[in-house]
């Protein structure tokens, strides 16, 4: 078989997904499909679909009569995200540690070693690429392929989350070398119960510098 084709619906779902995660789409703006379509060049039917998609992960919420629009999740919402996201990302971690093979663990020190890179470099886009596939790579060694999907998907959403809400960039590239590199030790040790320690510690982190860096004072507003 070949490769699958993407069409129009993927492509305008991409396109509107890095939109949201760059910030040329802001939080709370809506989305409106007309518009939409004609400065993407293709008709409403596409813009329908990923508007849809894109409410289903939870980026984007509908309104009766009014329309879509680009989600402001709250602080709480968020932490409930992360805690999810904890719990499905430690039980990958400590399947993974089970199977995982000496080639896969060379992988994830590769993917390390170009995290170190990009973060000196500050390229904010390699940095997201590379950090989200450390943790989509740990969830696939987990050998389950429901968990990896789950885990990807949550992934993604926290990750839009933090940068809806740093408008200055505090967080989007904060360090997580030394937490990836405790992971991964673990993992080759096989020591399912410390992988699965060093992941909820390395999430809480993600959580902890949030609140620490107020980025969503009550009184913020996106114009």
């Amino acid at each position: 078989m070949g490769k699958k084709t993407k069409t129009s619906s993927d492509t305008v779902y991409l396109k509107l997904k890095n939109a949201i995660r760059k910030r040329y789409i802001k939080q709370g703006s809506q989305l409106v499909e007309g518009v939409l379509a004609a400065k993407l060049g293709v008709s409403r039917t596409p813009v329908r679909s990923c508007i849809k998609q894109l409410e289903a992960e939870g980026l984007v919420y509908t309104i009766p009569n009014r329309g879509a629009f680009v989600v402001t999740p709250s602080l709480e919402e968020i932490e409930e995200t992360f805690f999810v996201r904890s719990q499905l990302e430690q039980a990958a971690a400590r399947l993974a540690a089970q199977r995982i093979t000496p080639s896969q663990i060379k992988q994830l020190n590769k993917l390390v070693e170009k995290e170190n890179e990009v973060f000196d470099q500050q390229d904010l886009e390699a940095y997201d690429d590379v950090n989200d596939s450390l943790h989509s790579e740990i969830a696939r060694f987990s050998g389950n392929k429901v968990l990896a999907s789950y885990v990807k998907e949550l992934f993604d959403r926290t990750r839009i989350y933090l940068v809806l809400f740093d408008p200055f960039l505090k967080l989007t590239m904060s360090p997580s070398l030394e937490a990836h590199r405790n992971i991964i030790k673990a993992l080759a040790d096989h020591d399912s119960q410390r992988a699965s320690e060093m992941m909820e510690n390395h999430i809480k982190g993600s959580v902890a510098d949030l609140k620490a860096a107020n980025v969503m004072p009550d009184d913020y507003l996106s114009i």
